[in-house]
């Protein structure tokens, strides 16, 4: 697998200039090393991450890929929270935040500090982690940035969150700002550590997506909970603040959250979508006609399989509804071989660019 290559293949889809579908896989690769990195020392780990991107090369060449093998530190998701205010708690898969406030007039989002424990214990192992990258090995990855939304859910719960939205809505859009002006300054901060390890033209996220000068793959989970018009009120211009900061965005988005779609393409300068899906639905008919308006906007896609693997006729149709121009599809596979039948299909089905099925 040359990372080059797929770079130069991202570069193109995030410009919409590819001519066939991108794609990527999630499929049984063994890995010698799992789990959270909070407890491994850090002089282990980038013989831990160089081992397990040997395999997931090995991996991408027998299966084909057009995702990139990135590395990461693993503290989960609760780690940025964590660094803000909320409280922090683990286990050996993942983490998830402790609330610190009972209302959002008593929320206070820290500013960045180099000197936080979370973040002490974070950039020691990113320090050895950076130190071992390589183009025939992993690209380092950025942590799993969440949104000031997601970090005040975080501080203070999604209910009383929820509540606040309606009872303060001033003090919530205050200390969502304060939350856009941490992120601003720890985003610039990780990326400033890559650059001086020699990631000089871009940086890379835990999806394998190509970010080109500075960028951040994002998330506001909380967005689900709510419409289109809490979304407008309260996500818009904190998320704009921290995109604006940055030359390459890319939002995960819950198909939970399709609701807020329309108030999500007014988040200033944000560059690409990834869609997944969700138990609860939305169908695959509104997932597609979500994906039709991201692509409408001008937007590159990504399509998504989280939680419910994608049949191998939910992938046909997909591809075949969407534009292939900044189009990437994102499935499950049992095996290694039905991976690799699954990725050479959708080539097939990819069809050139502006031959799309409408149904």
């Amino acid at each position: 697998m040359d990372q080059r290559k797929t770079v130069e293949l991202q570069r193109r889809w995030w410009k919409r200039q590819n001519t066939e579908v991108l794609a990527g896989h999630y499929c049984p690769v063994k890995t010698s090393f799992g789990g959270l990195d909070l407890d491994i020392p850090p002089k282990d780990i980038g013989q831990r991450k160089r081992a397990n991107a040997q395999a997931l090369l090995e991996a991408a060449e027998k299966t084909g890929s057009d995702v990139l093998v990135a590395e990461g530190v693993n503290f989960s998701v609760a780690m940025v929270p964590a660094v803000a205010g909320a409280g922090f708690a683990h286990d050996e898969h993942t983490s998830w935040s402790i609330p610190v406030a009972q209302c959002i007039a008593d929320v206070k989002v820290n500013k960045f500090d180099r000197g936080n424990p979370m973040w002490v214990q974070y950039e020691r192992r990113l320090e050895e982690l950076l130190k071992h990258w390589g183009w025939d090995s992993y690209l380092p990855s950025l942590a799993d940035y969440l949104g000031p939304m997601d970090i005040l859910a975080g501080m203070l719960g999604p209910e009383n969150l929820s509540i606040a939205l309606m009872e303060e809505p001033d003090e919530v859009r205050r200390r969502a700002m304060d939350a856009a002006d941490f992120l601003r300054e720890m985003i610039a901060y990780e990326v400033s550590l890559h650059r001086s390890a020699g990631m000089t033209e871009g940086v890379t996220n835990c999806f394998g997506i190509w970010l080109e000068d500075s960028g951040v793959l994002g998330s506001e989970d909380f967005s689900a909970l709510v419409g289109l018009g809490h979304f407008r009120e309260f996500f818009v211009e904190p998320l704009s603040r921290v995109y604006e900061s940055l030359d390459s965005c890319f939002l995960h988005m819950h198909s939970a959250a399709i609701q807020c779609l329309p108030g999500i393409l007014e988040v200033s300068n944000l560059g690409g979508i990834e869609l997944g899906n969700d138990p609860g639905g939305p169908d695959l008919d509104k997932r597609i006609a979500a994906g039709r308006m991201i692509q409408q906007a001008g937007k590159p896609l990504q399509m998504g399989s989280w939680n419910i693997p994608l049949s191998m006729a939910d992938m046909e149709r997909i591809v075949k509804s969407l534009d292939p121009r900044g189009l990437l599809i994102r499935f499950q596979a049992k095996s290694q071989e039905e991976a690799r039948d699954l990725y050479q299909a959708v080539k097939q089905w990819g069809g050139s660019a502006g031959q799309v099925t409408r149904d």
